[in-house]
């Protein structure tokens, strides 16, 4: 029991045993009509096994389960599956087993002593999940030996989907055979997997469902497959585990070691052998907490028999169930000979339903010298459970529960030496979990056999295991190395019925690229071949759109599904969005980083051996951050902050949250009849002329000529500087405290920012540049995640060159030297931008003249900062500024300028001024009418070179912070007071030719052409 309390099987009054309680004071579990209402709130994660037994008088007619479609966000327990009703079950946490359903499906009653009674299937607990409306929950992940996708996306992957987890099935490939008209949403809204064990024949065959997020986790190991009869109407076994931050069960633990070991004995399809690995790693970041001993053990056929791994301990009486037994009954035989029960009590199903040898069973049981009783169970549901039970001579029994059959290949066999893939529970539970049944002879039992001859042949035929989207084309892979040359054929959308050739794959090929194909996620895919003059078809798998599967329908806290336009239109949803912003800095800045799985930063970060974060550059890591990043952020704005308004347009229009339904589906006669109208607006009462309710009036008076127009852009121009203002703030304190995709979000909402005119001006300390520019030196912080290192390159490009366009065109005021520090601090990073992420984040941002950003110039300006030239700088600024002028570079420190100006050294002056730096430089400007100017610079030296009517003069100046070189050439008083004398202007001085010297000018060789 979870919190030490014992158990006993209340009894009626002829003895037979009625019901489960605990020995919790005036404590009994609750119906299970409550378990979606609270399940996982009402105790601490643990173990409880909970059951019911009824007696051996029928009770009352039992209800069977209400079957219909489930589509979020409208899913509720009623539209799914009810449970049946019984008086166990209720709100649990920890790890519950729950034994397998009695309900009768014709209506009829209880036929025998000792059936339990219990929740069918682990749905009830999905809903319990999706009730807490935080959509915490990250994977869902269904294993299962066969899966019907039509029953599954009616009744399941609304509610999963809206818990807030990706999902992922995996199933047994030999027993993959789809309806497409049934299942419209494979490859889109989830993964369809497929598994094949690595010998041939051999089943895929666990039955785990896990549904986990950063704060709660579920896990389901039972008997049941993904099926209305495996979920619904059989009689099943499950085990459920719940876990949260503090208190994780054993068994959750051990599920995730399962995932990783299965993912490496199976060919699986690589979407959902990746799913099965991000469940891994979120269970494993769960098991932080206290793991709790719940006297439950997962075994399963990954290293070891499941047999080895049995209790020994003395045996009396041991109980079997299974619907399927081996034909020479060897798991009977093992089990028999390493238990030694003193006798040994069989159940099997009437009409036929039992897969099983019964002189198979006499030999061994004749060999052997074990007593042997049989009971038949007639109950009208199919009794699908499996189940090993042993009792001791005290009393006390251990189960054994789950997927293994009482099969050879599923009780004596690991996977590596031929056994199934299977998983089970091991626990002690406080009662028994055997059906009984009526008493019958062994020799009463029919032989019955099981056809496999439909089951796909994975060993011969080009087997597929997923076809996905590729960037550059379909990406497929096989399941083992294709025997022969295959053809491609695909059906799309709807027209289920219609295949084309879309390409072919060599022999002996495992992954295969078809370059040029792009089919839309949930398409059809097959293998064709002929064989000797027969076309012959392989199997079906469905086309998984990567970028549709990985889409979380996320909760949006801060901001909702808001873009950076709405967040800046409304100065109180900036500020509510930029609070949280302030929340995390705050609790950044305040408490040391804590390392993966903490609650104060992303997850995906942690500590190095010095203290300095870092981050994980596994991709399981990435996709926790980026999760963690959306709730932070909102959908929208994370996406926004990876690629611009791309991005934010393509994610929009790709993502929906309305499954789609099967093609036989009737028309919903209550929905819209137009192609405008929706469900809300079919009964409302519009006018089309005016667009408003005809009912509410709502027209301005007509005698009003006054026009608010003005006022609303004022109130819009006062609102829009108030997110200005917090903008600045953000980035002034916030912004170094944030992780880093929180950094690029804050930088890319500045941009638009200024796009819109946030800031009064570019310039001052209340201006944009300098709320750029610390944008740009606090994006990588060397905690930059490897995914979203072009992002930050690109946003960092972009925002320099945004600024350097804006810089006045003369002179080296404080922006300027704001721009210099930020290029510098910034160059080791604008080396990693793309062209392409670059024209995504210049899109709708204008330049200083009103233009688009050509995203060209952007790059130019990335690889000037990257080269350092400064020269190569100056030569990009004068064309912008001055685009008659002709600028070349006329040696490794000077330029050549020519143009139709009158005054060559106005134009020298403004050129070397434009060139970045303290060291040697030279200007020599030629005009239209011959004239000719060399500025030279060196520190604080400015040496005048000009020719005027035949004669050359020389002046030498000093240069100081507010006498630059193009003040000096046109203020002719600031150019007396600084100019040094060197005697007449029509001789050369020495300080001037060696400037000059170094620079690489010779004035005796003229102007160059």
């Amino acid at each position: 029991m979870t919190d030490g309390t014992t158990g006993h099987c209340a009894t009626s009054p002829d003895g037979s045993p009625t019901r489960w309680s605990t020995g919790r004071s005036g404590s009994r579990w609750p119906r299970p009509a409550s378990i979606p209402e609270r399940a996982f709130s009402r105790f601490p994660p643990g173990c409880i096994c909970a059951m019911t037994c009824c007696s051996a008088t029928p009770t009352r007619r039992r209800v069977p389960p209400r079957c219909g479609g489930t589509n979020w966000p409208a899913s509720s327990p009623a539209w799914a599956c009810s449970p049946a009703p019984t008086p166990c079950g209720g709100s649990v946490t920890g790890v519950t087993s729950l034994p397998d359903q009695a309900f009768d499906v014709g209506g009829g009653d209880y036929q025998n002593a000792g059936d339990v009674v219990t929740v069918p299937s682990p749905l009830p607990y999905i809903f319990a999940e999706e009730k807490h409306a935080d959509r915490q929950a990250r994977e869902a992940l269904f294993c299962t030996f066969n899966a019907d996708l039509g029953f599954f996306e009616r009744a399941v992957l609304g509610v999963t989907q809206a818990t807030g987890a990706r999902v992922t099935v995996v199933g047994d490939l030999r027993m993959s055979n789809p309806d497409p008209r049934a299942a419209r949403n494979a490859g889109t809204r989830y993964v369809h997997g497929l598994a094949v064990p690595p010998t041939a024949g051999r089943a895929f065959h666990p039955k785990l469902t896990v549904i986990v997020g950063p704060a709660r986790a579920l896990v389901a190991v039972g008997s049941g497959n993904l099926s209305v009869g495996g979920w619904h109407l059989n009689a099943e076994t499950w085990t459920i585990a719940a876990v949260d931050r503090d208190r994780c069960p054993r068994l959750v633990v051990d599920a995730a070691e399962w995932l990783r070991s299965v993912a490496r004995l199976c060919a699986i399809s690589p979407p959902a052998a990746d799913a099965m690995g991000r469940t891994a790693a979120a269970l494993e970041a769960l098991s932080g907490g206290q793991v709790v001993d719940t006297g439950h053990r997962l075994v399963h056929t990954s290293d070891a028999p499941i047999i080895d791994q049995l209790p020994v301990t003395p045996v009396e009486c041991l109980r079997l169930y299974a619907p399927f037994h081996d034909a020479r009954a060897e798991a009977i035989q093992e089990l028999t000979l390493r238990l030694a029960p003193a006798r040994v009590t069989l159940a099997v199903q009437s009409g036929h339903r039992t897969v099983v040898q019964p002189e198979a069973i006499a030999r061994v049981i004749g060999d052997l010298g074990i007593d042997l009783e049989v009971v038949e169970d007639r109950h009208r549901s199919y009794r699908h459970g499996k189940l090993v039970e042993a009792i001791g001579y005290d009393g006390a029994c251990w189960t054994l529960t789950g997927s293994p059959n009482l099969s050879s290949a599923a009780l004596l066999k690991p996977v590596a030496d031929g056994g199934n893939v299977e998983l089970a529970v091991l626990a002690r539970p406080s009662a028994p979990l055997f059906p009984g049944g009526v008493p019958i002879r062994l020799d009463e039992v029919p032989a019955v056999r099981i056809s496999t001859t439909n089951h796909v042949d994975t060993a011969t035929r080009a087997t597929l295991l997923a076809a996905t989207r590729a960037a550059g084309g379909l990406h497929l892979t096989f399941a083992h190395p294709t025997p022969r040359p295959v053809r491609i054929v695909a059906s799309s959308h709807t027209d289920f019925d219609t295949w084309a050739d879309v390409g072919a794959v060599p022999e002996g090929a495992v992954q295969h690229l078809i370059a040029g194909v792009d089919l839309p996620g949930g398409s059809r895919v097959r293998t064709a071949w002929t064989e000797h003059g027969v076309t012959r078809d392989g199997n079906l798998v469905f086309v998984t759109d990567p970028e549709r599967t990985m889409f979380r329908v996320s909760d949006e806290p801060r901001g909702g599904s808001q873009g950076p336009i709405e967040i800046l239109a409304d100065a109180r949803l900036a500020e509510r969005w930029l609070h949280g912003v302030r929340q995390l800095a705050a609790s950044r800045a305040s408490i040391a980083l804590p390392a993966a799985g903490g609650t104060s930063g992303p997850t995906g970060e942690s500590e190095t051996a010095t203290g300095t974060p870092r981050l994980d550059t596994d991709p399981e890591d990435w996709l926790r951050y980026s999760d963690d990043a959306k709730s932070r952020l909102g959908t929208a704005m994370f996406h926004f902050s990876l690629g611009g308004f791309a991005a934010l347009s393509a994610t929009s229009t790709s993502y929906g949250s309305d499954l789609l339904q099967p093609t036989d589906l009737l028309s919903d006669e209550r929905a819209a009849g137009l192609d405008g109208d929706d469900a809300n607006t079919v009964n409302d009462d519009i006018d089309p002329s005016t667009g408003q309710n005809a009912e509410l009036g709502g027209s301005r008076n007509a005698d009003d000529e006054s026009d608010p127009n003005d006022d609303n852009d004022e109130r819009a121009l006062h609102e829009l500087r108030r997110v200005g203002r917090a903008l600045t703030r953000a980035v002034r304190v916030d912004l170094a405290h944030l992780p880093a995709i929180d950094r690029l979000a804050v930088g890319t909402l500045v941009l638009v920012g200024v796009e819109l005119g946030a800031w009064e001006t570019p310039h001052g300390e209340q201006g944009w540049i300098t709320v750029l520019a610390q944008v740009v030196e606090t994006l990588d912080l060397d905690d930059m995640p490897a995914a979203i290192e072009a992002n930050v390159a690109s946003v960092a490009a972009v925002a320099l060159y945004l600024i350097r366009d804006h810089l006045p065109t003369a002179g080296r005021p404080a922006e300027y030297l704001r721009y210099e520090e930020a290029a510098e601090r910034a160059a080791h990073l604008v080396v990693a931008a793309d062209a392409t992420l670059v024209a995504d984040y210049a899109e709708a941002i204008s330049n200083s003249r009103g233009f688009p950003i050509d995203p060209d110039d952007v790059m130019r300006t990335a690889v000037m900062i990257v080269d350092d030239d400064p020269l190569a700088t100056a030569i990009d600024k004068l064309e912008d500024r001055r685009p008659a002028w002709r600028v070349n570079r006329h040696a490794d420190t000077a330029l050549h300028v020519g143009g139709a100006f009158t005054n060559p050294f106005h134009a020298a002056a403004e050129a070397l001024d434009a060139i970045d730096g303290a060291g040697v430089v030279a200007v020599w400007a030629t005009g239209a009418n011959g004239r000719w100017a060399i500025a030279a610079r060196a520190a604080d030296d400015l040496i005048r070179v000009e020719q005027r009517d035949g004669a050359v003069r020389w002046w030498h100046y000093r240069l100081t912070v507010l006498g630059d070189a193009t003040r000096i050439a046109r203020d002719n008083e600031l150019a007396s007071r600084v100019r040094i004398n060197h005697g007449p202007l029509n001789r050369a001085f020495p300080e001037a030719l060696t400037l000059l010297a170094r620079a690489g000018i010779d004035v005796a060789a003229g102007p160059p052409e």
